[in-house]
């Protein structure tokens, strides 16, 4: 970083911290220590400054495809397990579907059997023949036969879709796709009203918004639930706000900054705001010293700047006094003319004597 420039780089920005608190790379190495601490607060201040607020360069956008339901052949499910399903009468379930990157059966979608009620659901494909359920199959308790269930029509169908990978939260809470008018409801309300999800289906008209859990490794797992569940290949448009929040030198996206050059996503100008919130943590966490509170008032007047000059548009309050609507040749109460009820509206003294 030059002299006269502001911070660009991963290592301007810690680099910033560093001379701030009189640990400077001009008089000597710091310790690495030090320099990992430095590190350390300017990504927790990338965090913090979106998790505050939705800002426009965090605004990202991606499309969720819908599936229709399968239910070509028939399923047998063996009677010992209860979780084995076999194909016959022509599954295609482990095929690709032509034109999508999909099979026409997937691990999380939703099985019907016959004219049951009950919903189970998929935990792994095999083949186009061979399925796993993640919960023993119920119904018709056979005794001394092969089966629980033998050659019965089924149907399976998917009402919940994975987001995008660096999901971290939808830009409006209340609408999943503005261009397809599908509000979010809050979770408990969704299952309140649609426990099963399986008795009407159609396009999407509302969803809700879960969260699976890690399986595998420790990423997120965000999930859209949808209803009623959908009958056809859909295009389901959404805003949301992103989770990878530095860009390394080649473009790739990521989470954290780690090496030098990475930069943050925050653009150029607002920069520096993220040294101001890595002194008040060092001041705070290694000093003991009340200069935390002088950094943290400059990080908060920095971040509202930026809400000003990033949302120029947003309402603000305005004292608008009533009007009384022109009625041509009347007369209000004063004996003046063009105003139809009253005269001028005044507070009197209340406003300079801060009375309502």
């Amino acid at each position: 970083m030059g002299a006269a420039t502001t911070p660009t780089t991963f290592l301007d920005l810690y680099s910033s911290t560093l001379n701030r608190v009189r640990n400077t790379l001009g008089s000597g190495t710091p310790t690495t220590t030090n320099s990992n601490y430095a590190k350390s607060y300017i990504n927790q201040a990338n965090h913090d400054l979106h998790i505050q607020q939705n800002w426009p360069w965090a605004e990202r956008h991606d499309v969720v495809i819908t599936t229709g339901p399968y239910q070509t052949g028939h399923v047998s499910i063996a009677s010992t397990a209860r979780t084995t399903l076999e194909g016959s009468g022509g599954t295609t379930w482990n095929t690709t579907v032509p034109g999508f990157a999909t099979t026409y059966l997937r691990a999380g979608g939703k099985l019907m059997i016959g004219g049951e009620t009950e919903v189970y659901v998929i935990s792994s494909v095999a083949s186009d023949t061979a399925a796993t359920l993640a919960n023993r199959y119920i119904g018709h308790v056979a005794i001394a036969s092969a089966y629980a269930i033998s050659n019965s029509a089924y149907l399976y169908y998917e009402d919940e879709y994975a987001l995008t990978n660096d999901f971290f939260r939808l830009v409006d809470l209340r609408v999943f796709s503005s261009e397809l008018d599908i509000p979010v409801l809050p979770t408990m309300e969704f299952y309140r009203l649609y426990p099963r999800n399986a008795s009407a289906t159609g396009k999407p008209r509302v969803c809700t918004v879960i969260e699976r859990g890690p399986s595998g490794n420790v990423l997120p797992r965000p999930r859209v639930v949808f209803s009623p569940r959908p009958d056809d290949y859909y295009q389901v448009p959404y805003r949301y706000i992103t989770a990878n929040l530095a860009v390394a030198a080649n473009g790739t996206a990521a989470v954290n900054m780690s090496a030098d050059t990475d930069e943050p996503i925050v653009p150029l100008r607002y920069r520096h705001v993220l040294v101001e919130y890595a002194l008040k943590i060092w001041y705070r966490d290694l000093r003991d010293d009340t200069r935390s509170q002088e950094a943290d008032a400059a990080y908060v007047d920095l971040v509202k700047r930026m809400a000003n000059d990033t949302f120029p548009q947003r309402d603000h309050p305005r004292l608008v006094p009533r009007r009384a609507p022109y009625v041509l040749g009347t007369a209000g109460p004063h004996g003046r003319f063009g105003r139809s009820g009253r005269g001028r509206w005044t507070t009197g003294t209340a406003w300079d004597e801060m009375r309502e």
